[in-house]
């Protein structure tokens, strides 16, 4: 017994890597000096350390994990060969996954479920109009960004475009029969509408109308729209006193930073996949910001700009509005869309959360609307660096410099000039956000609000100058709904 307990450490590589583990850690070698202690060693851990070796460092080749632990049972240990494992050498033998990460992850998304009524109006042979009431809708995703399960309260950001229908009768084209499925809550939702289209009859009252919507006998939640902002394709839907909710596993997001992402991250893509229920694909950061543009959703001959982190985990139809999270289960993206042309393979998108974030924040301090100050500038990247970091990450350095002198009736009109050089900005003397990606600065003046002030270091001519801005004119915002 001795001799085994002695040669413990020796062979613990080797029982290692005969299991497919990772490693002993520390604590596991002195709990094998306790036991060879307790056996009769006498010495320093560093002397026991040191005669484990031999004379050869080959003492303990033929000794296998069985022969420890036959050892130990000899020795009056009463466990399974796992108990031992884990006892003695504080190894984790189940699988290396993300189970729990995701469990929490999938706890925070939820389906989301949208009806609308559409008015058309066609001639009839006889002459005169024909009115018909159909119905359609969309099934989409969003995530729980704020819970209060007391009171059964919550707030959901989901994208823009799940819940409009530009044919809608509602007057914004928004829908007003939204519910909200967790994961593994009972969806029985439906838009009122047969095979072609048209609203049913189910109430048998001889009415064909929005009765008909909506979620009987399910555990669907009712949310309503509280504001959003078409050009961004972000939305907060509210949910209030839902006695669903406050019995449910439903849990918050954790928001992450997405400014700090980096290619190669390891990223879970949560939401409701082709309409089938909230499933989860992994894959990783193919670019961390980059622009794509879409047809806009009132005039899809319009183009529109947005700025998405690309990934390689599989985004479908109905995964718009759910998360994309990091290894460490922060939420880091709201995925809106996919690149669907032929011969093109897993690129889908994500809207940044901390752009997410600035625009919710906005959205509920003006009244469902987003109201961003602007510079009145051009702006050009003149020049790029990249490096790797201390932490093995590639980051990106621009120079960004201004064009186009501040525009009369703006608040930089005669204090910002062309050829300056941006470095820092900061919001009411607080602080300073350096300055090395373009993006920043549209995304930091999200969070300016009216009689703010903002703060500017620059290089002009070579010198670092302060400018400083005030936002007392609603001139200097421009609204996006």
């Amino acid at each position: 017994m001795k001799k085994l307990i002695k040669k413990i450490a020796a062979t613990c590589l080797a029982v290692v890597a005969a299991l497919g583990l990772v490693g002993c850690k520390e604590e596991k070698v002195i709990s094998a000096y306790d036991i060879a202690v307790k056996n009769g060693f006498e010495g320093t851990e560093k002397e026991w350390l040191a005669s484990l070796e031999g004379s050869d460092g080959k003492d303990a080749e033929k000794i296998d994990v069985q022969d420890l632990y036959e050892a130990a049972k000899a020795d009056g240990f009463a466990g399974s060969m796992s108990d031992f494992i884990k006892e003695y050498f504080s190894l984790d033998i189940t699988e290396n996954n993300d189970t729990e990460i995701i469990a929490n992850n999938i706890s925070s998304v939820v389906s989301v479920c949208c009806a609308f009524i559409e008015t058309s109006t066609s001639s009839s042979i006889l002459g005169g109009t024909k009115t018909t009431l159909n119905a359609s809708g969309s099934m989409g995703s969003g995530v729980v960004i704020d819970l209060d399960k007391k009171n059964g309260n919550a707030l959901i950001v989901t994208n823009y475009h799940v819940l409009y229908n530009d044919d809608s009768d509602t007057k914004d084209g928004i829908s007003d029969c939204i519910y909200l499925y967790p994961y593994g809550a009972r969806n029985y939702f439906t838009t009122g509408a047969d095979a072609k289209g048209n609203l049913t009859d189910v109430n048998k009252d001889g009415f064909k109308n929005e009765k008909d919507q909506g979620d009987f006998g399910g555990d669907g939640i009712r949310a309503r729209f509280v504001g959003g902002a078409m050009d961004y394709d972000v939305a907060i839907l509210e949910v209030s006193g839902s006695d669903y909710l406050k019995e449910s596993a439903v849990t918050e997001a954790k928001l992450g930073n997405s400014n700090e992402v980096t290619v190669g991250e390891k990223v879970f893509a949560i939401g409701n996949a082709n309409g089938e229920g909230i499933s989860a694909t992994s894959g990783i950061i193919s670019v961390e910001s980059e622009t794509i543009q879409m047809g806009a959703l009132n005039n899809p001959t319009k183009a529109v700009s947005y700025r998405v982190i690309r990934t390689d985990a599989a985004i479908n139809h109905g995964n718009s509005g759910g998360g994309l999270f990091n290894a460490m289960g922060e939420l880091i993206g709201i995925t809106n869309a996919k690149n669907v042309e032929d011969e093109t393979d897993n690129m889908g998108y994500a809207l940044p959360i901390t752009l997410v974030k600035y625009l919710c924040e906005n959205i509920q301090d003006n009244d469902g609307v987003v109201e961003r100050a602007m510079l009145g500038i051009n702006l050009l990247t003149e020049d790029i660096s990249v490096a790797l970091d201390e932490n093995g990450k590639l980051s990106i350095c621009e120079t960004i410099v201004i064009t186009q002198s501040g525009q009369l009736g703006t608040a930089s009109y005669g204090k910002l000039k062309m050829r300056d050089i941006f470095r820092w900005i900061s919001i009411n003397d607080g602080e300073q956000i350096e300055i090395t990606r373009q993006y920043y600065i549209s995304d930091i003046l999200l969070t300016v609000r009216m009689g703010d002030k903002v703060t500017l270091g620059m290089i002009r001519d070579g010198s670092e100058i302060t400018v400083e801005l005030l936002y007392d004119e609603e001139s200097y915002f421009t609204t996006y709904q």
